[in-house]
């Protein structure tokens, strides 16, 4: 049987996937759980996650603050260019 991970949210006692999984209804499935960030808390980059979903919590916080520091120097670059023709 093929092997993958995927996320799901746990509501009302119960685990649901936040895709569809390819798997016969009433099939049977080995669960490891592992808490990711709270649902509740949303990142900047929070509609990406589905792009991000293989990768591990140390390499998708490096991105994001990757991502956090390029939009930063990009908006201060775009003031300094907004001054120059004003």
């Amino acid at each position: 049987m093929e092997t993958f991970t995927t996320q799901a949210v746990y509501e009302k006692g119960v685990l649901k996937p936040r895709k569809k999984l390819n798997l016969p209804e009433h099939s049977v499935v080995e669960i490891r759980v592992k808490a990711t960030r709270s649902s509740k808390r949303k990142t900047s980059f929070a509609s990406l996650i589905g792009m991000w979903e293989n990768l591990s919590e140390k390499e998708s916080s490096a991105l994001e603050k990757a991502l956090i520091s390029t939009r930063r120097r990009s908006t201060a670059k775009i003031k300094r260019l907004a001054k120059t023709i004003k």
